[in-house]
């Protein structure tokens, strides 16, 4: 009751109303201070989204360097970004960790097989010293030239793996493929490296991204309320 009375008294000292306000005038002067707080809430978030995404933008300008970004126009909806260190055309014929980066900001890991007869894979297990992390994916196969078999982990089980290797680039890592039998190799220093900087430009892309649309809502709401505001005078 006291809440509805200090609006009254807001209302007529605001209107200069010589009668108590009704129920739809009082509900117009609320709606109007939560759209305000609205406008003043959506204007700090720009500000905000803004200042971070200026520190964010020139960290990821130099590690573009170091990536290729390819499309195929027919077979695919969005091209990829990919280490130059990673790319299939350098690593033919022999089992291999990829990892790349969707121009949607999504990432992706590929465990690459390559042998005379199929593996079917089902999962990845990258290990450090006793710790591991393991992965399922899907898997594709044909045979030219040899027996190729690659399965795609995505999304944050790909950002878990690569965060494994990241953290741990400094010591010995190996790659277990897993499917008929068990295939190991290790991932030299390049590689690591490689995924590393993987790992590095996919969180600062999904953290861009988050920004980016969290400006784009402020500035709908920014827009709303001024066009509202503009309307009403």
């Amino acid at each position: 009751m006291q809440k509805i009375s200090l609006y009254i008294i807001f209302f007529c000292i605001l209107f200069g109303c010589t009668s108590k306000p009704s129920k739809v005038d009082i509900m117009r002067a609320e709606k109007a201070r939560k759209d305000s707080i609205t406008y003043v809430q959506a204007q700090q978030n720009l500000r905000y989204s803004d200042s971070l995404l200026q520190v964010l933008l020139p960290q990821a300008e130099p590690l573009m360097k170091s990536f290729v970004y390819s499309k195929d126009t027919v077979a695919e909806d969005h091209g990829h970004y990919v280490h130059r260190l990673l790319q299939t055309s350098s690593n033919t014929a022999r089992n291999f960790l990829q990892a790349y980066i969707s121009d949607d900001r999504k990432a992706s890991i590929q465990s690459y097989y390559f042998g005379s007869q199929s593996h079917q894979q089902t999962a990845i297990r990258v290990t450090s010293g006793e710790e591991y992390i393991e992965k399922t994916g899907s898997n594709h196969a044909f045979n030219v030239e040899g027996w190729h078999e690659i399965l795609t982990v995505t999304d944050d089980d790909a950002l878990q793996i690569l965060a494994f290797i990241a953290n741990r680039q400094d010591y010995p890592i190996r790659v277990q493929s897993q499917g008929k039998q068990s295939i190991v190799y290790a991932l030299n220093k390049q590689e690591k490296q490689a995924l590393a900087d993987t790992y590095q430009l996919a969180v600062l892309m999904r953290d861009i991204d988050a920004l980016e649309r969290a400006m784009h809502v402020a500035d709908l709401q920014i827009q709303k309320y001024e066009k509202k505001h503009t309307i009403s005078k």
